[in-house]
């Protein structure tokens, strides 16, 4: 299965030595994305990848294109226009210091400047059997919103698989009010086969309400039921993370049309918890393109998403050998 996505290569701009911008004179630059780590991932699991967006007509955006090809996406449908390419600062978090994440210049962006007519839709869903498209694009811009909506209409059309996440973000839908925001997710579901999201997407942002009728172990799935019988979706997916004894955990669910799977809790060490969620996204995906049953697919993509907490920067670095090693032999720290 050939696997793309839609959505925005970022540069992020990272301090050294967990130190805060006050702290520094230097920067590490990585160019990331949701579709960038995710696409990556896969890649790393011997899938073919490709993204379609729009990065700056400069040397900038030569670099970008190049990390692209370095990550083993596909950079066929990657163009070239405008002057900018959205960035964030991301100052590393140590003990009880949350991590600062800083986003810039993202509204102006090549990605953002860039409507429906900026891309080859068409041919580019030739090219591909599901593509995933970022939430994000439905906060950014009119112009993002409406290439993800048109990119939506034409691969339900031609009967493409397609993987949305809700990915919302406050911070970016400041000028936006909910009831607006509610209305583009409204529209973008009904296309929808795999959705990525929490609880709270349903509830706070969707306005659907627990039935509190039943007993609370209960009333997610069924809140969740509703919402895969309402936009006909195929399967949804997320994360619970938990803490005990000082400690976090994570834990991926997966519903599909008749089958809830919930995977055993993993300890979280945390290194770089930035775009972990995309390394359990990888997963799943992962397991929906080979056809896995749900049990498998959740524990792998559990898994997957521990380890992208142990990789430095966004990118879930991961092979199929390393996530199986940690499945099979958790108490093994060294391999020789």
């Amino acid at each position: 299965m050939k696997i793309s996505a839609f959505g925005e290569v970022m540069m992020r701009l990272t301090p050294p030595e967990y130190l805060m911008l006050e702290q520094t004179k230097e920067l590490r630059m990585d160019f990331t994305g949701s579709g960038v780590n995710i696409l990556s991932n896969l890649a790393h699991f011997g899938c073919k990848t490709s993204l379609i967006t729009n990065l700056p007509d400069n040397r900038l955006g030569e670099a970008a294109k190049a990390s692209m090809r370095q990550l083993g996406i596909s950079d066929r449908w990657i163009g070239q226009c405008g002057n900018h390419i959205g960035s964030y600062f991301a100052e590393m978090g140590f003990g009880p210091r949350a991590t600062q994440v800083t986003y810039q210049n993202r509204h102006s962006s090549s990605f953002g400047v860039s409507d429906d007519f900026a891309y080859p839709f068409e041919e580019f869903l030739e090219d591909t059997d599901l593509v995933h498209i970022c939430g994000i694009s439905l906060s950014l811009t009119d112009q993002t919103r409406a290439a993800a909506f048109s990119l939506a209409e034409k691969a339900h059309a031609q009967g493409k698989k397609i993987c949305f996440d809700f990915n919302f973000r406050p911070s970016l839908n400041q000028n936006n009010e909910n009831a607006f925001m509610r209305e583009q997710y409204e529209r973008m579901l009904p296309y929808c086969d795999i959705v990525f999201g929490s609880q709270r997407d349903l509830t706070d942002l969707l306005g659907m309400t627990v039935d509190l009728d039943l007993l609370s172990p209960e009333q997610f799935p069924e809140l969740v039921r509703r919402f895969m019988k309402r936009y006909a979706v195929e399967q949804f997916a997320g994360t619970f993370r938990t803490r005990k004894d000082e400690k976090s955990y994570l834990s991926g669910f997966l519903f599909s049309e008749g089958e809830y799977q919930q995977a055993e809790a993993r300890e979280i060490i945390n290194l770089d918890r930035i775009g972990a969620g995309d390394g359990y996204a990888a997963g799943v995906l992962l397991g929906y393109a080979e056809k896995w049953p749900l049990a498998k697919t959740v524990e792998f993509a559990t898994a997957n998403g521990v380890l992208a907490h142990t990789i430095q920067g966004d990118v879930p670095l991961t092979t199929r050998k390393q996530v199986e090693h940690m499945m099979e032999y958790p108490a093994v720290d060294l391999i020789r």
